[in-house]
């Protein structure tokens, strides 16, 4: 699943390509994102400005409106030359902006597109303090996660109405940096550790803005990685096997070192 530190990249793209453009051409396979664009037409406005917010890409137009997309699994951003080739089949593509710019931008997969006003973004306001921007709120996000106590350190990483952009691999990467069980709850976390996994959560995804993948470990060779991803695989600082746990009700996977963050067998 795209994290804050990937739409941070893809808005920052799509900004210096699209931003102040003319919009030539709009199209979307959504009804009721179709439906907005013809009774109020998007076609002639300029695009005001493109931003990340925690998980979700905004393209803000010169009428207040916006177009909102979140990734899930699966969605992505493309950015083209007019009349360059698609690389995905058109029928994947849930909605296509072209500007007097020459670029075309295109969202495939997709699952969550929206079109509407600022009032109708106001769902946005629920969410946490975003871990991928400067001016994040580390102390707001203490407090919010604090209010979840009965979840575990593992879960409460991923709600975003506490914390904004975090996802699964900077979770179990700030969680190892830390040496934090995952499984352990909220209550019981120090707030001095709490805090700290909440910032090395913060300078992961700022350091991953930048293009080139993602990374948490810095090696000449190996994994850039130190445990996500690498089940079965001997830790890259004791030698201790990585493990993977489902955890959560979305049963999200959570790779861990047992020895490195002293998680109970």
């Amino acid at each position: 699943m795209p994290e804050g530190d990937n739409l941070f990249r893809a808005a920052t793209a799509l900004r210096k390509a699209l931003q102040g453009g003319r919009v030539v051409h709009f199209r979307s396979d959504v009804p009721l994102v179709r439906r907005a664009a013809e009774e109020k037409a998007v076609e002639g406005r300029r695009i005001a400005g493109v931003d990340a917010r925690g998980k979700h890409l905004l393209i803000r137009f010169d009428d207040a409106r916006i177009l909102r997309t979140h990734l899930r699994m699966r969605g992505s951003w493309h950015l083209y030359r007019s009349g360059e080739p698609w690389r995905r089949a058109e029928r994947s593509a849930r909605v296509a902006i072209e500007t007097d710019g020459g670029f075309v931008a295109v969202c495939f997969d997709a699952p969550v597109v929206q079109l509407g006003s600022e009032f109708a973004m106001r769902d946005l306001e629920r969410l946490g303090p975003d871990a991928t921007s400067d001016e994040f709120d580390a102390s707001e996000a203490l407090r919010r996660i604090r209010a979840q106590p009965d979840l575990t350190i593992g879960e409460a990483l991923l709600v975003q109405r506490a914390v904004a952009g975090i996802g699964n691999v900077i979770k179990a990467e700030a969680l190892f940096l830390c040496g934090q069980d995952p499984f352990q709850h909220v209550a019981d976390v120090a707030e001095e550790r709490l805090r700290a996994i909440i910032e090395a959560a913060h300078r992961l995804l700022v350091a991953n803005r930048r293009s080139g993948p993602r990374t948490s470990r810095r090696a000449l060779s190996g994994s850039t990685l130190w445990v996500y991803g690498r089940s079965e695989k001997p830790c890259l600082r004791c030698g201790t096997t990585v493990a993977m746990r489902r955890q959560g009700t979305l049963l999200r996977s959570t790779y861990y070192c047992p020895r490195c963050q002293d998680v109970a067998s």
